[in-house]
C-alpha cells in the first residue's frame, strides 16, 4: 500500500542525486502534475519530473552524455520496486518552452500543468509563461484526437490482458476528458480530479458516465459495472473531439 511519503521519498532522492551528478546540466527539476499539488491517487498516480535542461548541453555529444545519466539516474528508481510504477520523467530543453512567436517542441497543454509545477531545482520558468488560449484549445484538439485513436486501436487490436485493455481504456478516457478541460479554459486540475470538474460544471454538457467509471477503477473499487464500458468510452472520446471541434 503507498502512502504519500512513498512520493516524497522519491522526489527528494531523486533531486539529491541530480543535484551531485547534474548540476551544470540541469537547468530546472520540476515536480508537476496532481503529487504537486497533493492531489494524486495513493500507489496509481505517477510521480512526473520535468527535466529542463541548460541550452548549452541540448545539442550534439553534450545532449547525448547528458541524457544517459538522467536515464542512469531513473534506472536506480525504475529497478526498486518501491518506486518502479511511480516514476515517470520527460526532459526538455530550456529554449522548447512554447511561445506565441515560435513553433515548439513542447505542447500548450503540457504548458498548462507545468505552469503548477514545484521547482526542486531551480525555478519553474512555465510561472513566467501566458498562456496562449488559442494554442491551447488547438492543442487539445490534438490531444482529444490522439486518445480517440487509442481507443479506436483497443476495438481494433483488443489486448489479450483484459487487465491492460481497461487500463487503456481508462487512460484515453481520462485524456480525452483532460482535453475537454484545456480547452474550456480550464488549468488547475489533474486526472485524479478531473471527474469533480466535470460533476460540477459540465454534467449537462456531456454524458461523462465512462469518465465516472474510470475514476472508480482508479480507485480500485470492488463492484464497478464495466458493461458496454468500452463503447461508452469510444462514444465519449468522440462526443468530446465533437464540441471542441464545435466550440
Amino acid at each position: 500500500m503507498f502512502t504519500r511519503d512513498e512520493y516524497k521519498d522519491l522526489a527528494e532522492a531523486l533531486t539529491k542525486d541530480v543535484k551531485s551528478q547534474l548540476s551544470a546540466e540541469v537547468k530546472s527539476l520540476l515536480l508537476v502534475g496532481s503529487v504537486a499539488a497533493n492531489e494524486h491517487i495513493s500507489g496509481e498516480s505517477d510521480c512526473d519530473f520535468l527535466f529542463i535542461l541548460d541550452k548549452k548541453v541540448i545539442k550534439g555529444q553534450k545532449f547525448l552524455k547528458t541524457l544517459t545519466k538522467i536515464g542512469e539516474i531513473a534506472a536506480k528508481y525504475l529497478e526498486d520496486p518501491l518506486y518502479s510504477s511511480l516514476i515517470d520523467i520527460e526532459i526538455i530543453g530550456e529554449d522548447d518552452l512554447p511561445s506565441d512567436n515560435k513553433k515548439s517542441l513542447y505542447s500548450w497543454t503540457r504548458a498548462s500543468m507545468a505552469k503548477n509545477g514545484k521547482a526542486l531545482i531551480g525555478d519553474n520558468p512555465f510561472e513566467r509563461l501566458k498562456i496562449n488560449n488559442d494554442k491551447l484549445k488547438a492543442d487539445a484538439l490534438c490531444m482529444a484526437r490522439e486518445f480517440y485513436e487509442q481507443m479506436k486501436d483497443l476495438v481494433l487490436y483488443p489486448p489479450t490482458d483484459e487487465y491492460r485493455g481497461l487500463y487503456m481504456v481508462v487512460d484515453a478516457v481520462l485524456g480525452c476528458a483532460c482535453a475537454y478541460l484545456y480547452s474550456n479554459g480550464e488549468t488547475n486540475f489533474y486526472r485524479s480530479n478531473a471527474v469533480m470538474i466535470f460533476e460540477e460544471k459540465y454534467k449537462d454538457k456531456l454524458n461523462f458516465e465512462p469518465l465516472q467509471i474510470s475514476q472508480r477503477l482508479r480507485l480500485a473499487a470492488k463492484t464497478v459495472d464495466t458493461k458496454n464500458f468500452i463503447p461508452k468510452s469510444l462514444e465519449f472520446c468522440r462526443n468530446v473531439i465533437t464540441e471542441l471541434i464545435n466550440n
